[in-house]
């Protein structure tokens, strides 16, 4: 099985088809395969999905926010200040430093450490699914496919285990 290695932080924990480093969040573009068994030769000749533009950690664009609606830390806000923004619990031993940290929004621990991430690609908010155990959704409709970024509009409804959210963009 061939991996991706991240060409930010060396994490080898990134599958082939992986748009994002699932570590640090950098966009996979261009990285380079290594080989955990012996790759096929299909898997060899695979292209790796490139995108439009590269994700960073510039300031944003446009002036965004998450606010939470529900459990624990009702009104808490989270400016999105950056064009890349994680979203999960804070773990040291696993290495989980998300830009948004919900561990005290989240008493039953529903949220994955790496949950989701929200990130803006030419001018619009897109929310994508990191592989969360206990799903991401949008406005109460179906569960997020992760690897498969949504758009998002100003007054959707977030919910991140079970922790409900607001995004709005001013």
């Amino acid at each position: 099985m061939a991996k991706i290695k991240c060409p930010n932080c060396g994490s080898e924990s990134n599958e082939e088809g992986d748009t994002f480093c699932g570590d640090c969040g950098t966009e996979l573009t261009g990285a380079t395969l290594t080989d955990v068994q012996a790759p096929t030769e299909a898997a060899v000749n695979m292209p790796i999905p490139v995108r439009e533009s590269t994700p960073s950690k510039e300031p944003a664009i446009s002036k965004a926010k998450l606010t939470v609606k529900r459990v624990g830390g009702a009104g808490h806000e989270f400016v999105l200040d950056q064009t890349v923004i994680n979203i999960g619990r804070w773990d040291a031993d696993s290495s989980a430093f998300p830009e948004i940290d919900l561990s005290e929004d989240d008493p039953g621990n529903h949220i994955s450490r790496r949950h989701a991430k929200i990130f803006q690609k030419e001018g619009e908010y897109f929310i994508e699914d990191m592989g969360s155990v206990n799903g991401t959704y949008i406005n109460k409709g179906p569960r997020l496919s992760p690897g498969s970024p949504q758009k998002l509009q100003s007054g959707d409804e977030i919910i991140v285990g079970r922790t409900f959210l607001t995004f709005v963009v001013e």
